[in-house]
């Protein structure tokens, strides 16, 4: 199958603009690559997005890298620079990705896309993270294909494709394109799997990445199960989308409960809890019955999609915490 192929599906009439979220890495330079091609043949509008992080210090260097890349092929380039971070702390990676999207979210008006170059090993790597901090089935269903972001549509077609077809296919194409060192930077889980973990797994069991996506593509299965059965029982127990009935809820069983509460919370766009939030949730918080009003919360009030549920004698209320 060609690279191409994973893209046409995507292209239509009704889409206003196609983006890429240009790293200068393989795999973005192999997507945004594609895309030209196709351009050529389908005339659309076709924008390369740069996020400089300021981390590390080839960073205007790739920059010039991705910005000459796109002038070479006449594609419309943006750039966006963080502030510099005076602490390399050890979230530093999921503090620099927030920051990412929520230009992204800014960024994508109605009837536009975001393509973003992740790849079969990205997913793989995502759902050993996530089984190892005991994320449920829906964490382990991995990175979703296609999702909305702010007012258009994120879409990773490469995830069925491994990270060394790619790089045959950017040595093919003649790509220039950067290495980050910080990949070897062991210190960092992600990357720790990526060099330490994986190559050992893969020496054992050389098909585990098939093997893996299989298993996902089974999960993901089982999720949206599990997603049209608490719809069912959350449409029992709802008053109001979020507001349900104490008393409705607390019939159902407890694994149904938990499937309800899941979803509520998704349904009103915020952050889902670890699994020790939900133990302290059902085994706690429920059975307490001497606290009038109480409330349980999870996350801080300066963070986004933070939780506050507040119970009475006959409802559960949630809300997002607020300062």
């Amino acid at each position: 199958m060609d690279f191409s192929d994973y893209l046409k599906p995507y292209l239509n009439k009704k889409t206003k603009y196609y983006y890429v979220a240009l790293s200068g890495g393989a795999d973005s330079l192999v997507l945004l690559n594609e895309l030209k091609k196709l351009q050529n043949e389908n005339d659309f509008n076709l924008i390369a997005i740069h996020i400089n992080h300021n981390v590390q210090k080839d960073s205007e260097k790739w920059k010039t890298i991705c910005e000459n890349f796109c002038i070479k092929n006449e594609i419309k380039f943006v750039v966006h620079s963080l502030k510099q971070k005076k602490n390399m702390s050890s979230n530093l990676e999921k503090k620099l990705r927030d920051e990412r999207y929520r230009f992204f979210e800014k960024t994508l008006e109605k009837n536009s896309v975001l393509f973003m170059g992740h790849h079969l090993d990205d997913l793989i790597e995502t759902f050993f993270l996530r089984a190892l901090r005991g994320s449920g089935i829906e964490g382990l269903s991995s990175i979703p294909k296609e999702r909305a972001v702010g007012k258009g549509k994120l879409i990773r077609p490469f995830l069925n494709i491994p990270k060394s077809e790619i790089l045959a296919k950017a040595k093919k194409d003649k790509l220039k394109f950067v290495k980050d060192p910080s990949n070897k930077d062991i210190s960092f889980d992600r990357n720790y799997l990526r060099n330490k973990v994986l190559p050992e797994i893969e020496n054992r069991w050389p098909s585990y990445r098939k093997n893996l996506n299989q298993l996902i593509e089974n999960l993901k299965e089982s999720s949206d199960l599990l997603i049209t059965h608490a719809e069912k029982d959350f449409n029992e127990v709802k008053v109001k989308k979020n507001l349900i009935s104490l008393k409705k809820f607390l019939s159902l069983s407890k694994i149904r409960q938990k499937n309800v509460f899941i979803f509520w919370i998704n349904l009103n766009g915020l952050n889902q809890p670890s699994a020790r939030v939900i133990n302290l949730f059902f085994n706690k918080f429920l059975k307490d019955e001497k606290t009038p009003k109480a409330k349980y919360i999870w996350g801080t009030a300066s963070k986004k999609g933070s939780v506050c549920i507040t119970k009475n004698t006959n409802e559960l209320r949630i809300s997002e915490l607020s300062a």
